[in-house]
């Protein structure tokens, strides 16, 4: 492992992704339990609720995601505009 920076990193990965799922699991199930039938069975809001906080965090993954590749553009453009400077 290397002793760099702790918050450089090239993407964020699964570990995001699945800790994201798990944050959202909870708000995506009680809202799923408001909009779906009081008879419905339990599984539905459950259910509903799960796959809501999957897309979910699949959405701020991706834009965490862009945020990451366009600070390590930046860097590498500063770095190339050093380099060209240097010569």
């Amino acid at each position: 492992m290397s002793k760099g920076n702790w918050l450089d990193f090239d993407a964020a990965g699964w570990v995001f992704w699945s800790l994201a799922s798990l944050a959202l699991l909870g708000p995506g199930v009680w809202l799923a339990w408001k909009i779906v039938d009081p008879y419905a069975s339990r599984l539905y809001p459950v259910g509903i609720g799960a796959i809501g906080a999957i897309i979910g965090a699949s959405f701020i993954s991706t834009g965490v995601n862009y945020l990451i590749q366009l600070r390590r553009k930046k860097v590498r453009l500063t770095e190339r505009k050093k380099a060209k400077k240097h010569k």
